[in-house]
């Protein structure tokens, strides 16, 4: 019997004789403990062997307790031998306080194993002080710098021959905080593009050049840096649910272009106008507390907090890639690692790198296997009262082949990835499949450092894990992520709980399409419970509280309660036959039950809820209007004040008349306090009357002892982003070289799938490039094909200009409108092949295969509007109409297009376009 379980053995024997009433029987359970306790500890000893390990220590020495080793690694090798010389025995080494350096990974083979989940192999941490296993560099000579007051520098390396960087690192803590890489703008804010363009790179395969266009005023930090420097500056881009890093190649500042190598974009999620990015890694960028720069000669800037003190700083930079790393035989179970316990340890300081090529776009950065704790082949390993703390890459990776492993109260800190990932994203056959993992009591935040679209708990093919009473928070994407399966196909994620834990502060509005639990596909058995949600914001939509994504299926959501998030407390994209019931879904900004797609069968039933709002709708997005099936019924909805609310555009009596809500009430559910977030009920609530169950939201979160609810209530979160108004878009384009904010770069083109019929072309009279639009006969929609833009004009004086040529029969409209339902048009003009015309009006005559030079001038942000126009003809001739009308109620322009609607197969011509606006 081991000493931490003959501990655990007396406890309870004295706990038994506490809990009897007779004196006589307690003081035979006394007399018991004195006749065993001396035989167990002889067990005990002889069943279990101890080494020693200490900063002080050495290698040399034999492990004992007086004489312990100096490193993990030998203690590692003195337990192979132990083993091999009596294999049915507990092993436990025994790490004194202080700061252990890992020189390389820990690597655990099948040799490592314990014999047994009773006799393991426990590496545990002296409880009367931190005991780290660190895989960094510690940062030594600071100076002040004489050349920059105000920063600090050491020489870190001083490199040996050009182009060899191993020595350079791209993480470094001072004080036991992450210091930021140079970068602009400052942390917390972003720069926003204006456009990008993507073309294949000759002579290399699979790599395009992504050229950005951005304000000038943006980029006037890169002049000064030389062309070699100017590759060690990284663009980080956020675009929807993913970012993408790359590495600059060229610059022109002030054009306000530059120009990088990278992989294709995805075509459903392409960088383009309106994306947030900064720049890093340069001096010129080294401008604020907090951060730091290497240069390519081996010097190390660093601008210091307030508090910072040359003399005591601690600075550590990441060195090693992996601290821990389990190897079983993943196909073969007898092989697998086994037994092995850690506790009372932290691992820290493991650095990520950021490959030449960068990091392309994927979401929950599932592309980068960075991990500080990674295990294949693994079962019975288990973490408690740990912490993975300021790494680069993800906190914990049971990746292939990992059964009944457990993490209990650890906390995981300050990563650049994902705090923790579980199973595969690939479905792998069930025998080599991880399941079975426990993640619990533990506190996950501060993630997404290095990669910001990481998830703080991601599963993928994976079954029967629980992540439960954990607190999740600091993350820029989704909290938890369950199955990896878009659609209905087969699905390895099955009986996943998600329950009791506390998710919150996610998004900050730089990501969008998030959720506080997110799933993906088939999940039977899967249940998301007792879980308390808040503060999920994104950016340009989503921003979710529960989030089943494509396919997700047969999940039941319940007892949860959401609040205070941008797009719903509930959102389900599409899926079927789950179940949403006794939840509190409170104060979403904008629909607070929202569905997207209508299917043929259920999509879920929804009972016993209840929904608070003070804005936006209670029902979002389109699937109500479009015919979801959702089953809908005692559940109460209450807008704060009684203020009026519908359901999809009915009022009470139709949406009840519909089948839908025929035993739910409009009521004020008298909770003790929502205002400040109190979601207690009042006795005399009318929830009753639905049979909704109150829950404990208390018992969500990490539990335990007050300084571990402490630790997980410590984390500073950042205020959400304030999104600015979108840029506006001036066009110019002669279409003679391609530009990341050349018109068809920035339009959205709809010709039914046949590219050719928007193309730029020789002019056809031989007068350089124009853009064709060739009509065609077959169109399905007449209006097809059509191109538009949006150019975000509010306010100000707007003018578009452009030359045209039309061919015989060819009709084409060119309109501004606003982005309302029904939209309103403001300047609008038609042309055909002998006249132009403006709402029924005849302006003028104009021949076929002509180039007429066009004017439209307006003013935004008034109702009532009017415009002019001006045509200049072939001849010189010059015609100006004046005064010519608008829809009442158009007052600013999202849509300017032109649209060929003649059916016919004839082309039209467009060049020299150009729009502008000036407030």
């Amino acid at each position: 019997m081991g000493s931490w379980k003959l501990t655990r053995f007396v406890c309870r024997v004295f706990d038994f004789g506490n809990r009897l009433r007779s004196r006589e029987i307690n003081a035979l359970g006394l007399a018991w403990m004195l006749v065993l306790v001396p035989t167990l500890c002889r067990a005990a000893d002889e069943s279990e062997t101890h080494f020693y390990v200490s900063p002080a220590g050495s290698d040399d020495q034999a492990g004992t307790e007086s004489r312990p080793f100096a490193s993990v690694e030998r203690a590692q090798r003195a337990i192979l031998d132990a083993l091999a010389a009596k294999r049915e025995r507990a092993v436990t080494v025994h790490l004194r306080p202080g700061h252990y350096r890992l020189d390389q990974t820990l690597v655990f083979t099948p040799a490592d194993s314990g014999f047994s989940a009773r006799h393991p192999v426990r590496y545990v941490g002296d409880s009367d002080g931190d005991v780290v296993l660190s895989g960094g560099r510690k940062i030594f000579d600071w100076q002040r710098d004489p050349d920059h007051p105000g920063l600090w520098r050491t020489r870190v390396e001083v490199p040996k021959e050009a182009g060899n960087d191993d020595w350079r690192f791209e993480q470094m803590w001072v004080n036991g905080r992450r210091a930021v890489r140079a970068r602009t703008p400052n942390e917390e804010d972003f720069f926003r593009l204006l456009g990008v363009s993507e073309t294949p790179l000759e002579k290399s395969s699979g790599t395009f050049r992504h050229q950005f266009a951005a304000p000038s005023e943006d980029l006037a930090s890169l002049k000064p840096i030389d062309p070699e420097a100017l590759r060690d500056v990284q663009i980080v881009t956020y675009h929807k649910w993913d970012t993408t890093r790359e590495w600059l190649q060229a610059c022109d500042a002030d054009r306000g272009l530059f120009t990088t190598h990278g992989e294709r974009m995805k075509p459903h999620n392409p960088m383009n106008r309106d994306c947030l990015y900064f720049l890093e890694n340069y001096f010129g960028a080294l401008d604020a507390p907090g951060e730091w720069f290497l240069g390519g000669d081996g010097w190390l800037y660093y601008q210091p907090h307030v508090n910072d003190k040359i003399e005591t700083v601690e600075s550590y930079a990441g060195n090693l890639p992996r601290l821990i790393e389990m190897q079983g035989v993943v196909d073969d179970p007898k092989q697998w690692v086994r037994h092995i316990r850690f506790e009372n340890l932290r691992f820290q300081h493991a650095e990520y790198r950021i490959p030449e090529k960068g990091i392309r776009s994927h979401q929950a950065a599932l592309n980068v296997d960075a991990t500080a704790i990674q295990l294949d082949g693994a079962t019975d390993i288990g973490f408690h009262n740990c912490a993975v703390e300021h790494v680069g890459g993800s906190g914990f990776w049971f990746r292939k082949a990992c059964r009944d492993c457990r993490v209990e109260r650890t906390r995981v800190f300050d990563i650049g990835v994902s705090a923790v990932r579980i199973g595969e994203p690939g479905l792998v056959p069930e025998p080599v499949r991880a399941g079975g993992i426990t993640i619990d009591n533990c506190i996950l935040h501060s993630g997404g450092r290095i990669l910001p679209h990481a998830v703080g708990v991601w599963i993928g093919h994976s079954s029967d894990n629980a992540i439960t009473h954990c607190d999740i928070a600091d993350f820029f994407y989704t909290a938890v992520s369950v199955g990896w399966r878009w659609g209905y196909a087969e699905s390895g994620a099955k009986r996943n709980r998600i329950e009791f834990n506390h998710l919150h502060h996610v998004g900050y509005r730089i990501l969008s399409d998030m959720g506080g639990v997110y799933t993906l596909g088939p999940s039977e058995g899967t249940t998301v419970r007792h879980n308390v949600i808040h503060d999920i914001y994104a950016t340009r939509y989503g921003g979710w509280g529960l989030y089943p994504d494509e396919g997700s299926s047969h999940i039941v959501f319940e007892n949860n309660l959401v609040y205070d998030v941008r797009d719903g407390g509930f959102h389900q994209h599409y899926g079927r036959e789950n179940i949403v019931r006794n939840n509190i879904l409170a104060f979403s900004q904008e629909g607070q039950v929202a569905v997207s797609r209508a299917e043929p069968h259920l999509s879920f039933t929804f009972e016993r809820n209840l929904v608070l709002f003070d804005e936006g709708r209670l029902l979002g997005y389109s699937g109500w209007k479009n015919g979801s099936r959702v089953a809908m019924n005692h559940n109460l909805y209450w807008r704060v004040g009684g203020q009026p609310f519908d359901f999809a555009g009915k009022d009470w009596d139709q949406w009840r008349a519909d089948g839908h809500d025929t035993d739910s009430v409009v009521a004020d559910p008298m909770f003790v306090d929502a205002a400040t977030r109190d979601f207690r009920l009042q006795p005399d609530s009318p929830a009753k009357q639905i049979g909704f169950a109150p829950f404990d939201t208390k018992s969500a979160g990490v539990q335990g002892d007050p300084s571990w609810k402490k630790l997980a209530a410590s984390t500073k979160f950042r205020k959400p982003y304030v999104v600015p108004p979108p840029l506006v878009l001036d066009l110019n384009d002669d279409f003679e070289s391609d530009s990341p904010v050349s018109l068809l770069r920035v339009a959205s083109l709809s010709h039914e799938g046949r590219e050719s019929l928007i193309t730029v072309a020789d002019s056809p009279d031989g007068g350089g490039r124009c853009l064709k639009i060739q009509d065609a006969a077959d169109m399905k929609a007449a209006y097809n094909p059509h191109f538009h833009w949006d150019p975000k004009y509010t306010d100000g004086k707007s003018r578009l200009s452009f030359r045209i040529r039309l061919e015989p029969t060819v009709a084409v409209s060119c309109e501004w409108r606003n982005k309302s339902s029904p939209y309103r048009t403001g300047p609008s003009l038609q042309f055909s092949d002998r006249a132009i015309h403006t709402r029924g009006r005849k302006l003028m005559d104009v021949p076929a295969n002509t180039w007429v030079e066009v004017t439209i001038e307006a003013v935004q942000g008034v109702s009532n509007s009017r415009w002019k126009s001006t045509l200049l003809l072939p001849d010189g001739s010059r015609h100006e109409f004046v005064d010519l009308d608008c829809d009442p109620e158009w007052t600013q322009t999202g849509w300017v297009g032109f649209i060929a609607s003649a059916r016919s197969d004839a082309a039209y011509f467009l060049d020299d376009v150009h729009m502008t606006n000036k407030r």
